[in-house]
Parts: C-alpha cells; sequence; structure tokens
C-alpha cells in the first residue's frame, strides 16, 4: 500500500517565498532518493492560510523506511536542512505518516 508521510507547517507570512522555494529543493531530493512524488499544499479553508503541508508518497512502508534511511545519511539533505533552521521561515505543527488503503 502507498504511504504518505505529510508535515504541517506554520509559515511566516512575509516568507511564504522562501518556504516555497526550501520545499522545491526538499522535493527534488526526496524525488532523487526515492520518493514517488511529493506534494505541498496551501490551506485555502479549515485552517490559517500561512499553513501548508508538504506531502512524499512513497509505495510502501518499506520504502518510506529506505528513504529515511537514505536521508539520515545524505550531506545534501544535511545541508539543506542547516540552511533552512539558520533563519526558519516556519515550524512544524503536526507530522503523521498515512496509508493509503485503496492503492
Amino acid at each position: 500500500m502507498k504511504v504518505f508521510h505529510g508535515t504541517t507547517w506554520n509559515v511566516e507570512p512575509n516568507r511564504m517565498g522562501d518556504f516555497i522555494k526550501y520545499c522545491a529543493k526538499a522535493a527534488e531530493l526526496h524525488k532523487s532518493l526515492g520518493a514517488e512524488d511529493v506534494r505541498l499544499m496551501s490551506t485555502i479553508a479549515g485552517g490559517p492560510q500561512t499553513q501548508f503541508m508538504y506531502v512524499m508518497v512513497v509505495e510502501s512502508e518499506e520504502a518510506f523506511g529506505s528513504l529515511m534511511k537514505t536521508l539520515n545519511n545524505s550531506a545534501e539533505w544535511s545541508a539543506l536542512n542547516k540552511e533552512f533552521f539558520a533563519d526558519p521561515c516556519g515550524e512544524v505543527v503536526n507530522a503523521s505518516l498515512r496509508q493509503d488503503i485503496f492503492s
């Protein structure tokens, strides 16, 4: 079954462009390391419009575990995180790992 890892972020209103650029870089890296797809969703109703959800789609729980091991050893991921957290433009409010029952 497909697995979705979602991270919900509250983003500083004047830093949304920075956040989107960071997520675009992260998405490229995640895809190169095994994510099947990556989505960045903005809130248009039901929450603050400064809230975004970054979602990685992987083929299975095993594929997710493999991706996470690879990320933990990635110098490029480490550098991207260091860059982001030197001057963060948002903060994580929730993270979840979900299974797609229909896949």
